[in-house]
């Protein structure tokens, strides 16, 4: 009976600490159907980086090989970072957002085997690390 009851307080227990999923952690943590459909196979990172207003400007090429047919990607970027506009084949993409996950409607849909690419540009003024590199973010600080 002492098993028993230890056992239930232990399971009542971890049920208090326990955390709900958010759409967010969903989102950042599964291969949705906007991921699922294309392989990375390139980043081309270009940035521009501002010490004096501590901030960043770039675009990302990003090269992926179509797995299944689809129109839309997803990608993510942090806040405060925010996408400005997205390129496939000379023409501006429309994207909506929610949260750190974008999603990024295509013309058309991406034929199997295909190797495309869109480019993303994106700016804003990345989170300051509170202890790098452990916490992410920059450290705009010089040393010696």
């Amino acid at each position: 009976m002492k098993k028993i009851l230890f056992i239930f307080f232990l399971f009542s227990i971890s049920t208090i600490f326990s955390q709900n999923f958010t759409r967010q952690d969903t989102l950042r943590g599964s291969i949705t159907p906007q991921r699922a459909w294309w392989d990375l196979t390139y980043y081309h990172l270009d940035i521009s980086v501002n010490p004096e207003n501590q901030s960043i400007e770039g675009s990302n090429t990003i090269n992926y090989r179509v797995l299944h047919p689809n129109d839309e990607i997803q990608i993510d970027l942090q806040d405060p970072l925010k996408i400005n506009k997205v390129i496939q084949d000379g023409k501006e993409l429309n994207f909506r957002s929610e949260g750190y996950s974008h999603f990024i409607k295509l013309k058309k849909k991406q034929k199997n085997g295909q190797i495309k690419s869109i480019k993303v540009f994106y700016e804003g003024k990345p989170k300051v690390a509170v202890r790098p590199p452990w916490d992410g973010g920059i450290t705009w600080t010089k040393d010696s």
